[in-house]
């Protein structure tokens, strides 16, 4: 891991945000020597859930010049209070800007939230777990029950409306993009945000697409020379 001496995270406030079904837990490795990092589960928003409401719930814990980090639908609320604030830069991890630009994406964010309301947490840990590195498989069992079938099924419909492609042309701040080589279904919406974010850099990593599970140092050398390079 980078030097945590000569680590630019450690000197400035950083809000990191996870993935749908899981928790804080997700960062336990990336921030242990970031004594300025907020690291929130997501708060409930009220019935229908939307990005824009989590993002107006943890607005206070990024003031402007800190950098911001999300992770799937994390990326999506960072990308929303990007806009709404002036960090220090944004990090966007196997996230996309939307899912209703594909029929597909538009299919399955009518019919998931009912389908997850009917599974329990248990089981739905044991099945996204299938295939997956048994490090990442580990996180998911413990991190995924911590929620009830309703809580995931509000954060997989909030994921499912949200459209925040026309915030693109209007984030400012250094953005690194990092993707997993191992899962093409967020490829498009990568691809999307380095086209629309002017001067964003994209990182493709050999894993999948729970990335701060699955290689947390390597996540975190990578962050952190990007901050290096592009804040110094």
């Amino acid at each position: 891991m980078t030097s945590k001496t000569h680590s630019t995270l450690t000197l400035l406030p950083s809000l990191w945000l996870h993935g749908a079904g899981l928790t804080d837990a997700t960062w336990r490795d990336v921030v242990v020597d970031m004594p300025l990092a907020k690291t929130p589960n997501l708060p409930g928003t009220g019935n229908p859930a939307r990005v824009e409401r989590y993002a107006d719930a943890l607005q206070h814990l990024a003031p402007d010049g800190a950098v911001l980090v999300g992770h799937s639908l994390g990326g999506m609320v960072a990308l929303e209070l990007a806009a709404r604030t002036r960090p220090a830069a944004l990090v966007l991890i196997e996230a996309v800007p939307t899912v209703v630009d594909t029929f597909f994406g538009r299919i399955a964010g009518r019919l998931l939230p009912a389908v997850l309301r009917r599974i329990s947490p248990g089981r739905l840990a044991g099945l996204v777990g299938l295939g997956e590195p048994e490090i990442v498989a580990k996180e998911l069992r413990a991190q995924i029950p911590c929620w009830s079938a309703e809580a995931i099924a509000d954060q997989m419909c909030a994921a499912a409306v949200y459209d925040g492609r026309y915030l693109l042309s209007a984030i400012a701040a250094p953005t690194l993009l990092v993707d997993g080589q191992r899962n093409r279904a967020t490829r498009r919406g990568m691809e999307a945000f380095e086209i629309g974010i002017i001067g964003s850099e994209l990182l493709r990593l050999d894993g999948g697409h729970n990335l701060p599970l699955e290689m947390p140092d390597a996540l975190r050398e990578h962050i952190d020379d990007f901050l290096k390079r592009r804040l110094n």
